[in-house]
């Protein structure tokens, strides 16, 4: 992506001047440093223009980098990156080096922070391909493990005589499995194990391959060759042919590819047997080829679990720092509007005209808090687990659009006091969820170490959000809604009382509330369906 490179060559360019900076001496030589110090912080403050307009043409083609693109640009911002770049500037005018080092180094650590953040969409978008691809390879096990059933079935069932015309329906099964291990080593750098664990000259491979030559040579001793080889000879034979026909050598397959070159081998077993009418013979090593791939299909739903579990965890610390920094604006909102309340009420007129100034600059920053819960939301809806805490994002939005009006009419009293406090409190309990589900997915890699894929307590469509984590939030959401209801049926018993009382915005201040009573039903009707199921 186009930031990525911009953000790359401004941080190479500010460890330039950092490294001119310690050589700086004469009077021409600190000109200089300032001037390239200076047009730094004009191409860091165009970025930041860039980062905006290209966030905002994104939003709908491409939610996921709009929502990349609006985190980059809030953390610069809280970061006060273009502001520490004019400092800069003026220190090195002063010649302050020692100052000037300093800030050159913190401001480059965290370009390279915010590099980091934006080539984490690369990550998710091989991640993605990854559960893509292994998704296919396991649609494929599935069927030659149906195909592969059924023959068994029909080997157990046919007379010896007719054996050998199973032969050909065997060999079409063996020749399906070896088109997918060629598919398999076509996109070996889909694993995420193929070179950390099973390189060229991994000792594990290398041990593995010992143990499956032992294996086939004592299976061999004990079914004699019709041909006159010997047994040895004849595994080590079959097992070259396999490999030849694959066009790789043992070294450089995967895990995977092993356990299915093992099913490959047992299915060509097989046909022998059949062809030799050994019933027996064959359905051993029918039923040894089953065996071996389902235990393919484990591993790889063991590593589209893995995938699920490293994108939860890093959705989930997404969210942590999205609701912490949301709370924490939303509670500084609070703390100076019950501060503005204070002062309303015994100021003068004319004093009170700087707290309405003040009060409309609070509506600034509720509006900075809206459009931070925006962006949660695309990564909420992305995910499509977490329903309950949508709505409640959803609704926690709608108090604090309600939260800037007031502010922007200045209207300083305890109702604008309750609706932050509904945010605040909304806010707090989807931090507390998130937490809570860090914890249980960290308690889940710790109990999954040692065990086997199928122990590790995590499906492939494991929710953000666990269910008595959702129900909580749904009980917080219809008791908001039960105090907005009398809040509303207050005010309107009040404003009947006024002639030409205009009841417009209160009403539809209700249709949106009945709109969340809907939404609170639904979720709950879905997530009963869900469990039933």
């Amino acid at each position: 992506m186009f930031c990525r490179f911009v953000f790359l060559g401004v941080a190479i360019a500010v460890g330039a001047v950092l490294c001119g900076a310690v050589l700086f001496g004469t009077a021409v030589q600190a000109q200089e440093l300032t001037e390239k110090q200076r047009n730094l912080a004009g191409r860091y403050a165009q970025l930041e223009q860039v980062l905006l307009r290209l966030a905002e043409t994104s939003a709908t083609a491409n939610p996921r980098r709009a929502t990349l693109l609006n985190q980059a640009l809030h953390e610069s911002r809280d970061r006060l990156l273009v502001q520490r770049f004019d400092t800069l500037v003026n220190v090195l005018e002063r010649r302050q080096l020692t100052d000037a080092i300093s800030g050159q180094a913190d401001i480059e650590a965290d370009l390279l922070a915010l590099l980091r953040l934006l080539e984490s969409e690369n990550r998710h978008e091989r991640r993605d391909a990854e559960r893509e691809q292994i998704q296919e390879f396991l649609q494929d096990i599935e069927e030659i493990l149906h195909s592969e059933r059924t023959l068994r079935n029909q080997t157990r069932q046919q007379e010896a005589r007719n054996l050998p015309t199973l032969e050909e329906t065997q060999r079409e099964i063996r020749m399906r499995a070896q088109a997918l291990q060629d598919r398999m080593a076509e996109h070996e750098g889909w694993s995420p194990h193929s070179e950390s664990e099973f390189g060229d000259s991994g000792e594990q491979t290398e041990q593995t391959e010992q143990t499956e030559q032992t294996e086939r040579a004592e299976q061999a001793e004990q079914s004699p060759s019709p041909s006159g080889q010997a047994p040895s000879e004849q595994g080590q034979s079959g097992r070259g042919q396999s490999q030849t026909e694959q066009g790789q050598s043992p070294s450089r397959q995967t895990l995977h590819q092993q356990t299915l070159q093992r099913a490959i081998e047992r299915m060509r077993e097989a046909e022998q047997r059949l062809r030799r009418a050994e019933r027996e013979g064959a359905i051993e090593e029918q039923e040894e080829a089953i065996a071996e791939l389902q235990r393919l299909r484990e591993e790889l739903e063991s590593i589209l679990r893995q995938l699920r579990e490293e994108e939860l965890m890093q959705t989930l610390e997404r969210l942590e720092e999205r609701f912490r920094r949301m709370l924490r604006q939303e509670q500084t909102i609070r703390a100076q509007t019950e501060r503005l309340i204070s002062e309303w009420e015994r100021e003068s007129a004319a004093e009170q005209r700087q707290i309405v100034i003040r009060a409309d600059r609070l509506g600034v920053d509720q509006q900075a808090v809206i459009e931070e819960a925006e962006a949660v939301l695309i990564i909420l809806r992305e995910d499509g687990t977490a329903q309950a805490m949508v709505e409640s994002l959803l609704q926690a939005r709608f108090d604090m659009v309600e939260v800037r009006d007031r502010l922007e009419r200045t209207a300083l009293d305890t109702v604008t006091l309750h609706v932050i406090d509904a945010v605040v409190d909304a806010l707090q309990e989807m931090l507390d969820a998130v937490q809570t589900a860090i914890e249980e997915a960290r308690q889940r890699q710790q109990n999954a170490e040692g065990q086997q894929p199928q122990q590790n307590g995590i499906t492939a469509e494991e929710p953000l959000i666990q269910l008595l984590a959702e129900l909580r939030m749904i009980r917080s959401m219809q008791r908001r809604v039960n105090e907005r209801t009398v809040r509303y049926d207050n005010e309107i018993n009040k404003l009947l009382e006024q002639p030409d009382a205009d009841l417009s915005q209160l009403r539809l201040a209700v249709e949106e509330l009945a709109r969340q009573q809907n939404r609170i039903s639904r979720i709950l009707h879905e997530l009963r369906i869900g469990r039933t199921e």
